[in-house]
């Protein structure tokens, strides 16, 4: 099992750096799976959250992301390929063996969907719809992993900790609140293996 995060200011020393967003994850990951071939990949990070019934430090995991940019929802923009992947493995590992493996505490967490982009949101506005379509998390990179885990077929969880809500106080809020949302993700690893 392989440990991934994006990198820079949020590493773990038991994780591989991957890169930040959207396409240096893509790249990153690539080049680790081509150099290490890993059998099954976690990937950890910092989300914003649509939902304001959560907390700061909640945590989740997830196997579906998708890749909405705002411009969809307001109907500015339409997208030729598909913006969504879930964990679908056509190997002899399922996905559910594969959470076991982890550990049962991951399945004590909420299993949501996360959407990923190169931009940060800082609107409220579209929250109530992120929510309705049963999406709870944004975060840079979690799009990237699933593709390049799917072109591998390697079977690939990520583990979140919310670090801010979706809106104009979200830097502030990530900020504010990068370092306890690492330490969080580090104690719920490090207590699982």
């Amino acid at each position: 099992m392989m440990f991934i995060c994006a990198g820079e200011s949020e590493q773990f020393v038991f994780a591989k750096n991957i890169g930040i967003g959207l396409i240096d994850s893509a790249i990153g990951l690539t080049k680790i799976c081509l150099q290490y071939a890993p059998k099954e990949l976690v990937f950890l990070g910092s989300a914003g959250c649509y939902n304001p019934n959560w907390n700061i430090g909640s945590m989740a995991y997830s196997y579906t992301a998708t890749q909405i940019e705002l411009s969809f929802l307001d109907d500015h923009a339409y997208i030729p390929i598909d913006n969504s992947v879930g964990l679908e493995i056509n190997n002899n590992v399922s996905h559910e063996t594969f959470i076991q493996g982890l550990h049962n505490e991951i399945q004590k967490l909420p299993q949501v969907v996360v959407n990923s982009s190169n931009y940060i949101t800082n609107t409220d506005q579209y929250n109530i719809m992120m929510y309705h379509a049963n999406i709870t998390l944004e975060n840079m990179e979690f799009f990237s992993v699933l593709k390049v885990a799917q072109y591998f077929q390697i079977p690939c969880i990520g583990i979140f900790c919310v670090s801010n809500f979706v809106g104009k106080n979200a830097h502030n809020e990530f900020m504010q609140n990068h370092s306890f949302v690492k330490t969080k993700l580090h104690d719920f690893i490090t207590n699982l293996v």
